[in-house]
């Protein structure tokens, strides 16, 4: 045999083996729910899974995967004969189909499997009979295996089962997608069709004589090919849903099948750290995209590790503080609507955000004077910062020195985000959602003057107006009261994606957006509906501002830009806590106002030009001692400052600003050369909440840090 037809029976073998670890994983969390042996039916599907892994490793010529699964297949006859304990049956079981895992991926070597096989003999009093014995035990082939009861698991390797290439699946949701966009223009066409006839009509009622009566004839013909193409674009709609559902179920995958990865991964980390962890998991029957279970790979797995490490205490320190010794991580998961909501949690120490806001500050990452004023909640979300870690040395486990802003990274690429919930609570407790499906995307289609926006219906809590003149001012934020009576901060939507504001009417038009810990009212100009159509994301040479996440092509041809809802809520809040409109409605209209400050001539100039084409109102001084003059004599939105000046430099007119009550929130930019960490530590220590370096400096980075600072 060629090494090519070896090459394509091991890929085979792995696609077989991994969807037979999947189903004998539900079969374990089915023993693990009843608590005993005495499914009849689970026991012998365990038993038929295991000898068909082991028959198929024979002819793969993995002698690994044949040795576990044997061990495996001889000790479950043996419980079965004699009675076992159900928690040794479900923990052997467990170790058993994560040691096979690891032979499929090609990282575990045979003696460990041979070990294995060894450590199940005690447990058995038929470790030395044949194989051909314990083919005899195992369940029969063909017709004699039970037949499956209602609500049991169906066999991945039945009949009807078809492996398809990941690339085919792609395909058809390229043709989903165009067909949804395809469906979308019939609409737009079939209104401009209805419309047509509309104004046919009206100059037939005021023609007359033959020219009426003719006009009456073309009429009634378009009148009956426009109820006909309403009738097949009704038809077409139909059949653009159905085809639609059918790729979204053919693309789905059991979350249950990544649980055996999860648990090695909670099992190995333990182990590599001298804790006594155990994974439970609660995912039910809830089935996602592949591209989004392929994406919650490294998010999960680094939630995970980070649990043990960081949660899970040694076991010693445990029994000491009288509780078990072997510590639980949990994972649940829940579907409601479109987005599926996954939670990670540890009975473990707990965050402290006393520490984690004292290695913030160590770090440069923000000031003593940020922290001062940030509450627990806040001070949690510290860990998702690029750059942070309370990892006290760098290691495989703690993540190389990577904090969990990779976490937040790769869920949003999903169109997911990421939180902490109940951080001063006992254990730790993160929340992630994600869209269960990527072919379509149901939005909420708003309008600001210059652009259409597509909000997710997932984030959208509801849409209401308010008069200008209930805009409030509650804690220096600009605010309305929502449905319970709550105040709702409010910013505006052309504002947050860097448009000119236009003169707001009498009555805001606003969208609250929820992400389950953050509520926001963005004021938009119009809502034009709900729209469902394919979301794509931005080729990579298009700059992107942060919030946006891609743009979806609407049936007029008119492309709509689709927003990041969790980002959009981070940018209103601002880099390191809330920052938001502090002004009331009227006030809001006005141009901000901007101080730049630079002792060089070229600098000043050329910031002061960049600012006043973005429509921003543009003051300079020409060192720190005169920006302070200015900052008493006028109402500032911001300071852009360079740091070495005379008389008064950048950081010590920073820590002016910050020390003084009437400035202490007054975002300021340092703009300098110096890139060295110290200077840069400086500067935050300072207080300064961006720090331009002028050697990699250009008009979009300065743009960007304004836009996120007013």
């Amino acid at each position: 045999m060629s090494q090519s037809d070896n090459d394509d029976i091991w890929a085979l073998f792995c696609d077989e083996a991994t969807e037979a670890l999947e189903d004998l994983s539900r079969v374990v969390e089915r023993f693990a729910a009843s608590e005993t042996l005495g499914d009849a039916w689970a026991l012998e599907r365990a038993l038929r899974i295991l000898h068909n892994i082991k028959g198929a490793a024979r002819v793969a010529g993995s002698e690994g995967v044949e040795v576990v699964a044997h061990g495996l297949e001889e000790a479950l006859g043996a419980y079965r004969r004699e009675g076992a304990p159900i928690a040794d049956v479900i923990t052997r079981l467990r170790d058993g189909i994560g040691l096979i895992s690891r032979f499929v991926g090609g990282d575990a070597p045979l003696e460990a499997a041979r070990d294995f096989a060894s450590s199940l003999e005690p447990e058995t009093s038929s470790s030395s009979s044949s194989e051909h014995a314990t083919s005899a035990n195992s369940a029969p082939a063909g017709d004699t295996l039970p037949a499956a009861k209602p609500g049991a698991p169906s066999s991945v390797a039945s009949a009807t089962t078809v492996r398809v290439e990941a690339s085919r699946l792609d395909d058809l949701m390229q043709f989903a997608e165009e067909f949804l966009v395809a469906q979308g223009r019939r609409h737009v066409r079939h209104a401009e069709l209805e419309q047509c006839l509309l104004e046919l009509s009206q100059i037939e009622r005021a023609a007359s004589g033959e020219l009426r009566h003719a006009l009456g004839e073309v009429s009634r013909r378009l009148d009956g090919l426009v109820e006909a193409n309403r009738q097949d674009v009704q038809r077409s709609g139909h059949l653009v849903r159905d085809w639609s559902a059918a790729v979204k179920r053919a693309r789905m995958l059991p979350l249950a099948g990544a649980v055996p990865q999860w648990r090695r991964t909670v099992a190995e980390t333990a182990h590599a750290l001298g804790r006594e962890a155990r994974l439970v998991a609660d995912v039910g029957d809830i089935e996602v995209d592949r591209q989004i279970l392929d994406g919650l790979r490294d998010p999960m797995l680094h939630l995970l590790r980070n649990a043990v490490d960081h949660g899970i205490e040694p076991p010693e320190v445990r029994e000491r503080q009288g509780r078990p010794r072997m510590g639980t991580i949990r994972v649940r998961a829940r579907a409601p609507g479109m987005m599926v909501e996954l939670e990670v949690s540890d009975d473990g120490r707990g965050m402290d955000a006393t520490e984690i806001g004292r290695r913030a500050v160590e770090r440069g990452i923000l000031s003593p004077e940020r922290l001062a004023r940030m509450n627990a909640a806040e001070t949690a979300e510290i860990v998702f910062f690029a750059g942070f870690s309370t990892a006290s040395s760098v290691s495989h486990v703690s993540g190389r020195g990577m904090g969990l802003d990779i976490v937040k990274q790769r869920l949003s690429e999903l169109g997911g985000h990421v939180r902490i919930a109940e951080p001063t609570m006992g254990g730790g407790t993160f929340r992630m959602e994600v869209p269960a499906t990527v072919v379509s995307t149901k939005a909420l289609l708003v309008r600001t003057a210059r652009t259409a926006y597509a909000l997710p219906t997932a984030y959208v809590a509801r849409a209401f107006r308010v008069a200008s003149s209930e805009v409030q001012v509650v804690d220096g934020v600009a605010a309305v009261p929502d449905a319970e009576g709550e105040p709702l901060r409010l910013r505006w939507l052309s504002a947050l994606m860097q448009e000119p504001r236009q003169t707001d009417p009498a009555k805001l038009l606003v969208i609250a957006l929820s992400d389950g810990a953050t509520r926001l009212g963005v004021v938009v100009d119009e809502v034009v509906g709900e729209v469902e159509s394919v979301a794509k994301g931005l080729p990579w040479n298009i700059p992107r501002l942060p919030g946006i996440a891609g743009a979806m092509i609407l049936g007029s041809g008119v492309l709509a830009v689709v927003l990041d809802v969790p980002r959009l809520l981070d940018v209103a809040r601002g880099r390191n806590g809330e920052r938001t409109e502090t002004v009331h409605a009227a006030e809001a209209m006005k141009k901000r106002r901007i101080l730049v400050v630079d002792d060089s001539l070229t600098s000043r100039t050329l910031e002061r030009n960049i600012l006043a084409a973005a429509g921003y109102d543009v003051d300079t001084a020409n060192d720190g001692e005169a920006a302070w003059q200015a900052l008493q004599g006028g109402a500032y939105d911001l300071v852009v400052s360079d740091v070495q000046m005379p008389r008064l430099n950048g950081v010590e007119l920073t820590q002016r600003i910050r020390a003084h009550p009437k400035f202490k929130s007054l975002p300021v930019i340092l703009v300098t050369s110096l890139d060295r960490p110290t200077d840069l530590a400086q500067g935050s220590a300072a207080g300064a909440d961006e720090y331009i370096v002028k050697g990699r400096f250009d008009q979009r980075k300065l743009l960007e840090a304004v836009a996120r600072l007013i």
